[in-house]
């Protein structure tokens, strides 16, 4: 894939995924994905922001945060326990693959984001993220 082509799907991205979707997902989602699912898709949401992110990287965690806001999953959502276990995979994969470049900051943006958005429900401290 040429360079055209990969700033020309990035710009393009409001077809399959916005900020509106995302926050929509993760309000609708709450607590059925874990913690640490929701910080990580958090993560790649406030990493997708950043300047200093590759493009190439941009298209993972776009893949990845389109698949979790997607409507219509490979496991339905609405299955208990395993309904969520594909977007989370998903996410995971993404994460690993760009884990390098994601800062503290994307981590701290991810932490305060979820805390302003599902309140006293949201209960993570496993990466310090207030320290």
């Amino acid at each position: 894939m040429g360079k055209s082509q990969m700033e020309e799907m990035i710009a393009g991205k409001d077809k399959h995924f916005s900020n509106n979707k995302f926050i929509r997902k993760v309000k609708s989602t709450g607590l059925k994905l874990s913690m640490s699912g929701l910080h990580a898709a958090s993560t790649l949401f406030f990493a997708l922001k950043s300047p200093d992110m590759s493009k190439s990287n941009k298209m993972i965690i776009l893949g990845a945060l389109g698949y979790f806001i997607l409507p219509i999953d490979m496991v339905a959502d609405l299955l208990p326990l395993v309904g969520l276990t594909d977007d989370m995979f998903v996410i995971t994969a993404a994460l690993t693959k760009v884990y390098t470049s994601i800062t503290d900051e994307m981590k701290q943006d991810a932490h305060k984001f979820l805390k302003n958005t599902l309140g006293e429900r949201y209960e993570y401290d496993e990466l310090n993220v207030d320290k």
